[in-house]
C-alpha cells in the first residue's frame, strides 16, 4: 500500500493550509490598526473641526499630519483602548465609538432618557477594567449609575444619601474618588447656580464617605482651610489618588464668582480615618495674587496644575480668551511647587497630559495655532520638545499600554 500522498493531494493540502492562514489573518485585527499607542483629539478653531490623530510616539521631532475629522455630540466620559464613551446630552444616550483610520464609528449606545444628568456637576470613577461609576447632581439630589462597558448596559442606578442643604443652596465643585471599598465625594455649597459666577461659595470643603459596593453613607467630614474642591470634573481632573490617599485641589471658587483671598490648596484625605490630614496643607496659590485650577496626575506623587495670575484678570472673559495661566509642577510628597518653563496659556479644562515610566507629557497650545507636546523627565527634571500638531489638543489618550 502506498502511504505517500499524490501530487494532487499535496496541492490540495497546500491550498487548504493557505486558505486557513488567510482565514486566521482575516479574523485578527490589522497589525497596523492595533499598533498605535496614543490618540490626540485636537480642535481647530479656525475651521471649527475636531480631529483624531493616532501616533506611536509623542516625541516625533516634527509637525505631524492630523488624522481624520471626527464628530460626536456630548462629553467623553471614558476611554479604553480604541473605544471612546460619550454622554450625548441632547439625544439622551450613552454612546460607544470605535476609533479607527477613518475616525469615530458608532458601534453601540444605551438610552439615558430615564437617567438624571447634569454635565457640569458630574464625575466618573473606574470600578474595574470594564466598569465605570458615574455620579451627578440633579435637582438637589446626588444620583449614581454604574455601566458595564463591555456589555454596554446599566448595571444599577440610584441615589446617594449626601446630607441635604437649604433650598436656596446648590452643591458645587463636586468631585469623587473611589479607593478600594470606599467612595469619597467632595463638594461645597453656593447660593445660586455655579455657572452664574456671581455669588461666592461657602468657605468650607465637605466630604461624604460611602462604602462600596453598597454605596451607603458611612461618615462626613469638613475642612475650612480652603473650599470648592475642583470644578468641571468630567472636563479636567481636580483630584487624584496616590498611595491610597486622595489629594483634592481646593480653590476660591468658580473664577469671577469666588471667595477672594481664599488660598488654592491641596488637602489630603486619609482613606483609613476618612478625614482630612490636619498636618497636610499644600498651599499652591495665596488667593490674593493667584488662583489654581485643575490637578493632572503625572505619576510618582507628582502633578501639574494651572496657575492664573490675577493681575491679568479684569473680567470673566479674560480667563477664557487671554493667556493668563502658567503650568506648575507639584511634588505632593514634599509639598514643593516648581514653575515649568513653558509658554503661558489660556485657562482650559482639558485632559492634555499623560505619563508612563519616568516621563510625563503635556500639550501646550501656542499663539501660532499649533500644540507643542513637551516631555518632562521626572529623573533629571528636564523638559524636551516632542511632536507638533495643528489646533488645540483637548485630550491625550493611551490607545494601548
Amino acid at each position: 500500500m502506498n502511504f505517500y500522498p499524490s501530487k494532487q493531494q499535496q496541492r490540495l493540502s497546500i491550498s487548504l493550509v493557505f486558505l486557513c492562514l488567510l482565514f486566521l489573518l482575516a479574523c485578527q485585527d490589522n497589525p497596523k490598526e492595533s499598533s498605535y499607542k496614543y490618540g490626540l483629539i485636537s480642535y481647530d478653531s479656525l475651521e471649527n473641526k475636531v480631529h483624531l490623530t493616532r501616533i506611536n510616539s509623542l516625541m516625533q521631532p516634527q509637525k505631524i499630519n492630523r488624522g481624520p475629522e471626527i464628530t460626536y455630540n456630548g462629553f467623553i466620559l471614558a476611554q479604553k483602548d480604541s473605544r471612546y464613551y460619550v454622554m450625548d446630552s441632547e439625544n439622551q444616550s450613552f454612546v460607544c465609538y470605535l476609533a479607527d483610520e477613518k475616525g469615530f464609528k458608532k458601534i453601540n449606545e444605551i438610552s439615558m432618557k430615564d437617567i438624571p444628568w447634569e454635565p457640569y456637576m458630574s464625575w466618573v470613577n473606574w470600578v474595574n477594567a470594564h466598569t465605570i461609576l458615574i455620579g451627578t447632581v440633579n435637582d438637589h439630589k446626588f444620583n449614581y449609575f454604574e455601566i458595564d462597558l463591555e456589555e454596554m448596559k446599566i448595571k444599577r442606578k440610584g441615589l446617594l444619601d449626601v446630607p441635604e442643604t437649604a433650598a436656596e443652596n446648590n452643591y458645587v465643585g463636586v468631585s469623587g474618588q473611589l479607593v478600594k471599598d470606599k467612595l469619597f465625594i467632595s463638594y461645597t455649597f453656593q447660593k445660586g447656580m455655579m455657572r452664574d459666577h456671581i455669588v461666592p461659595c461657602e468657605e468650607t470643603m465637605y466630604v461624604a464617605q460611602f462604602d462600596y459596593p453598597d454605596l451607603k453613607l458611612q461618615s462626613t467630614t469638613q475642612d475650612k482651610r480652603t473650599t470648592w474642591p475642583g470644578s468641571y470634573a468630567i472636563l479636567a481632573p481636580n483630584s487624584l489618588i496616590y498611595q491610597d490617599n486622595i489629594y483634592v485641589l481646593g480653590q476660591p471658587g468658580g473664577r469671577t464668582g469666588n471667595r477672594k483671598g481664599t488660598p488654592s490648596s491641596i488637602l489630603k484625605i486619609n482613606t483609613e480615618t476618612n478625614k482630612f490630614d490636619p498636618l497636610y496643607d499644600f498651599q499652591i496659590a495665596d488667593g490674593l495674587k493667584e488662583e489654581a485650577y485643575t490637578l493632572h496626575d503625572i505619576g510618582g506623587g507628582m502633578a501639574i496644575s494651572s496657575l492664573v495670575q490675577l493681575d491679568r484678570v479684569h473680567s470673566f472673559e479674560n480667563y477664557m480668551v487671554n493667556r493668563v495661566a502658567n503650568y506648575v509642577l507639584l511634588d505632593l510628597r514634599h509639598q514643593k511647587k516648581t514653575e515649568l518653563n513653558l509658554p503661558d496659556v489660556q485657562l482650559d479644562w482639558i485632559f492634555n497630559t499623560t505619563w508612563d515610566d519616568d516621563f510625563a507629557y503635556i500639550s501646550v497650545y501656542q499663539n501660532d495655532g499649533n500644540s507643542q507636546i513637551w516631555q518632562y523627565n521626572r529623573k533629571d527634571f528636564t523638559l524636551k520638545k516632542g511632536a507638533l500638531i495643528k489646533g488645540a489638543v483637548m485630550r491625550i489618550d493611551r490607545l494601548k499600554n
